[in-house]
C-alpha cells in the first residue's frame, strides 16, 4: 500500500473529523467542505544505516475547506478544529497508534510540524491546513 493511501486510511478513523465529509488526496473542491490530504515536497531520507535500513520522512500537509467570512465565531471553530486534531495526533502517536505502512517500513512517528493556519481564502470560503511528518523505518 502507498504511504499516501495509509495516511488516508489512518485519518478515516479520526473521531474529530466530520464522517460526512470526503477526505480526498491534492484536491479540495472550491466551494464544499472537505478534507485533504497533500505531500509535501522534501528529502526522505534522514539517517541510512549500515545494514542498509533508513530512516525516513513523509511531509504531508492535511487541509480543509471551510466557511469563512467576518462570524469571528465560524472562524475561532475552524482554528479551534484545528487544535483538536493536532491534539488528537499528539496523542495516537505517543500511543503508538500509527498509519500501518506495508511491505518492508515500519511507521515510528507522526508529528505536527505547525499549527493550524488559514492558508488562503476567498468572501465566503477558506482553506486552512496542518502540516505534518510521518517517521518511518524502511529495511532494505
Amino acid at each position: 500500500m502507498m504511504i499516501i493511501k495509509s495516511i488516508r486510511k489512518y485519518f478515516l478513523d479520526c473521531p474529530i473529523l466530520d464522517e460526512f465529509i470526503k477526505i480526498g488526496v491534492d484536491y479540495l473542491d472550491p466551494n464544499e467542505k472537505e478534507y485533504t490530504i497533500d505531500p509535501i515536497p522534501s528529502n526522505t531520507v534522514i539517517k541510512e544505516y549500515i545494514d542498509g535500513g533508513r530512516l525516513k520522512q513523509y511531509l504531508f500537509v492535511f487541509a480543509s475547506r471551510e466557511f469563512y467570512g467576518d462570524d469571528v465565531i465560524q472562524n475561532i471553530e475552524n482554528s479551534g478544529f484545528y487544535e483538536k486534531l493536532s491534539s488528537w495526533v499528539d496523542n495516537q502517536s505517543k500511543k503508538g497508534n500509527l498509519p500501518i505502512l506495508s511491505g518492508n517500513k515500519k511507521s515510528i512517528e507522526l508529528k505536527v510540524t505547525t499549527s493550524g493556519y488559514l492558508f488562503n481564502a476567498t468572501e465566503d470560503r477558506a482553506r486552512y491546513q496542518i502540516q505534518m511528518q510521518l517517521v518511518y523505518y524502511e529495511e532494505e
